[in-house]
């Protein structure tokens, strides 16, 4: 102990010290100087985690003269930056035709919205409701399809089912004009149709 103090007592050991302790400090300086890779914030969250949510979120779309020409709403809307994608649980939409504004609504278990492109993909349990005039609706239900709002479309591949009070109609691939009223189905098409039964007295 007597020989450290001795030691620590010399100048020339005070100056090494001074020095050392100098060095250490402009290393450390000299680190935090330079520039460090950002950190991605999907290499924090995950790759699978979204950016950012919303709750009760609602996307509303317009014609050139500032009708409504559409609006969407969903419980929880996650949003991914690196892919511009936002998905929507359980969504609700509305169509309006911009003549006559007669609604089509549109609701589903998913949907997929790419920011640009004004198309809405819907999935699973898909339900298009929309009047057929006379107090009577049409219902189409298919598992997927996509929603065009810039084209003013509806279409699918897959197999859809259309009901109204007298028929039912099934087909394969299916699609829809907004605007025009116009719903083409496209292959292996049946249906059954039945009259409306009479009252008698």
């Amino acid at each position: 102990m007597g020989a450290i103090l001795d030691l620590a007592g010399r100048p020339w050991v005070r100056t090494l010290a001074l020095i050392a302790s100098i060095l250490a400090l402009a290393s450390l300086l000299w680190q935090s100087d330079e520039p460090r890779e950002p950190t991605a914030a999907a290499d924090l969250r995950g790759a699978t985690e979204p950016d950012g949510f919303v709750v009760n979120g609602r996307y509303l779309a317009f014609n050139e003269t500032g009708q409504l020409t559409s609006h969407i709403e969903s419980p929880r809307i996650e949003q991914f930056e690196s892919t511009r994608l936002a998905t929507m649980m359980a969504p609700e939409a509305t169509l309006y035709d911009e003549s006559s504004g007669v609604p089509w609504t549109l609701r589903a278990d998913n949907g997929r919205f790419t920011e640009g492109t004004d198309i809405v993909e819907l999935e699973g349990n898909v339900v298009l409701t929309r009047p057929l005039g006379g107090g009577r609706d049409a219902t189409l239900i298919t598992e997927q399809l996509t929603v065009d709002n810039r084209n003013r479309t509806v279409y699918t591949d897959a197999p859809v089912e259309m009901t109204d009070r007298y028929s039912v109609t099934r087909a394969t691939g299916m699609k829809a004009w907004i605007d025009e009223r116009i719903l083409e189905l496209e292959s292996q098409v049946e249906g059954r149709y039945e009259p409306a039964k009479r009252n008698t007295p």
